[in-house]
């Protein structure tokens, strides 16, 4: 179900709840009263995304030198960051994308989730925080590979994920829905 509210549109994860008894008003128009359910009655906007690789820091000085010089340096944070605008925690599903080793997610709310898991190049975990899944290759079951268990939701207002691992090249896309209540 969509909801148009000022603006912005909001979806709700909804089931038929009861009959459906048309009444005709003639042979081509029926008018009808629906009852619907919501098992989870957030309103939900459109997802966000983002993503980051593991902190690095590439370039800069190397000496010998003469000046005056650049100094061309890239810099990776290993963070991401998203602002959830509703009231009430949304979900969020983390994809980390190999080549990396132990994977560590932190948010800021101080929860953490970590992984015993090796992933080469190509492979891949999603980890949904709101059914507490974790899947390789989005099918095989990997929660036994799981060391820490903070699965944090997109908390109202701003939202950092740091990625971090015992090595690799890896990539955290972070996709966290706003939600209000």
């Amino acid at each position: 179900l969509t909801i148009a509210d000022s603006g912005t549109s909001h979806t709700v994860t909804v089931r038929r709840d009861g009959e459906f008894d048309p009444q005709w008003v003639h042979s081509r128009l029926a008018k009808w009263i629906v009852q619907v359910l919501a098992e989870d009655p957030r309103k939900l906007g459109a997802p966000l995304v983002v993503s980051t690789g593991l902190p690095s820091t590439s370039g800069g000085w190397t000496f010998p030198m003469t000046f005056p010089a650049p100094i061309n340096a890239t810099v990776v944070t290993g963070q991401a960051a998203l602002t959830n605008p509703g009231n009430i925690a949304g979900p969020v599903m983390l994809r980390i994308d190999g080549p990396v080793v132990a994977p560590v997610v932190t948010h800021s709310s101080g929860l953490v989730w970590a992984s015993s898991l090796s992933l080469a190049a190509g492979e891949f975990i999603t980890v949904d925080a709101q059914r507490r899944e974790v899947l390789a290759q989005g099918q095989a079951s990997r929660n036994n590979s799981t060391t820490q268990r903070g699965y944090a939701a997109f908390e109202p207002g701003l939202n950092v994920w740091s990625f971090a691992a015992t090595s690799g090249s890896g990539l955290l896309t972070v996709t966290a829905t706003p939600a209000w209540y």
